[in-house]
């Protein structure tokens, strides 16, 4: 079974949906934990294997999709609405002042630009209504938009 698990794993890895093949390995083990733990139920052995390499791959790849971040060393370039003419902000500046905000308007901004997620994903990921993630993330990036002028 380990052996199944972990070529199923590194074909992820070849595909670049896992970016490194100690995830692979982690995953696997994974498996091996969950089958160690639920092996008097499993009626089906080969079902319940592709199910469970299934839902650890997709809990694994939705988490570090959440996760995942590009680094912010370039120059931004935002219009200037007034003049018409482009002002460059300094990502440093931005990531500095998001620093300032709260966790929570930090963790959407976050998982929205970063994690490219929908509202709804941040709102199921908060426990918050989606409403009140995409007031709050709209509020902030004025908030933020304040502090740059």
């Amino acid at each position: 079974m380990r052996e199944i698990a972990y070529s199923y794993y590194k074909a992820k890895f070849l595909q670049k949906r896992i970016k490194n093949i100690d995830d692979a390995e982690d995953l696997t083990q994974s498996v091996y934990l969950a089958f160690a733990e639920q092996y008097q139920n499993i009626e089906e052995l080969e079902k319940w294997l592709r199910r469970v390499l299934f839902l650890n791959f997709v809990r694994f790849y939705k988490k570090n999709k959440s996760r995942a971040s590009s680094p912010l060393t370039e120059n931004i370039s935002s219009p200037d609405r007034v003049n018409g003419s482009s002002i460059m902000i300094d990502a440093e500046t931005v990531l500095t002042l998001l620093y300032t905000l709260s966790e929570e308007k930090q963790e959407i901004v976050k998982m929205r630009f970063w994690g490219e997620l929908k509202f709804n994903e941040i709102a199921e990921k908060l426990n918050k209504n989606e409403a009140a993630v995409k007031k709050m993330f709209y509020r902030t990036l004025i908030e933020i938009r304040e502090k740059l002028q």
